[in-house]
């Protein structure tokens, strides 16, 4: 019995922590319209998990499809839940993402993204795509055409270095904002009483 309870918690919470992706159209114009950046790449480098969970893989870009974006690009990604991806150096991808804000680009499991099977194994997104992964890059190529790579803008290292404009007061600043207004309020209040006075 105690082996049943134990081979019933692992087959559900297996179940339970599966990534549920929506199954996916064969790509088209209509559907690329969900994406901001397209491009057919190559690994250069993982930098792995930060601690929120999030990852960043580098690609070199061969071809540009859509979207702005320079030659040497860096993609963030899912690497700790059940929607994990997985990358490794060298492995060709097309990349569909989209901009999670100001040059920072994503790309999540569950969007059309695939990679090149070189290893003899079952291409799994070819099901759902209804296209080998060359079928699928000229598609894209014929579709949006070969797109010019963006070009360094300077000004993006700055806005990088600068970080977000909305960065909240330390607890300690927070504890001094409040200081100061309660004092401001009382110096109001003893003047108005004051004032009123006369």
């Amino acid at each position: 019995m105690k082996k049943l309870i134990f081979f019933s918690f692992i087959l559900f919470s297996n179940i339970l922590l599966a990534c549920d992706c929506p199954p996916l159209e064969p790509i088209s114009k209509d559907i690329s319209k969900k994406y901001d950046v397209i491009f057919y790449g190559t690994v250069d480098s993982i930098i792995p998990c930060r601690t929120e969970g999030i990852g960043t893989v580098y690609f070199t870009i061969t071809n540009l499809y859509k979207g702005s974006a320079e030659q040497h690009i860096s993609v963030d990604y899912d690497c700790t839940s059940a929607c994990l991806m997985s990358f490794s150096k060298n492995e060709e991808w097309i990349i569909y993402a989209v901009f999670q804000h100001f040059d920072l680009v994503t790309v999540d499991l569950c969007s059309h993204s695939r990679k090149k099977i070189t290893d003899g194994t079952a291409d799994y997104y070819q099901v759902a795509s209804q296209r080998t992964f060359e079928q699928e890059n000229e598609f894209l190529k014929t579709t949006f055409g070969i797109q010019p790579y963006a070009v360094h803008n300077h000004l993006n290292d700055t806005q990088k270095d600068m970080g977000p404009r909305n960065e909240q007061p330390s607890a300690m600043g927070k504890l001094w904002l409040l200081l100061v207004s309660l004092g401001a309020m009382i110096i109001v209040y003893i003047l108005s009483r004051k004032y009123f006075k006369k």
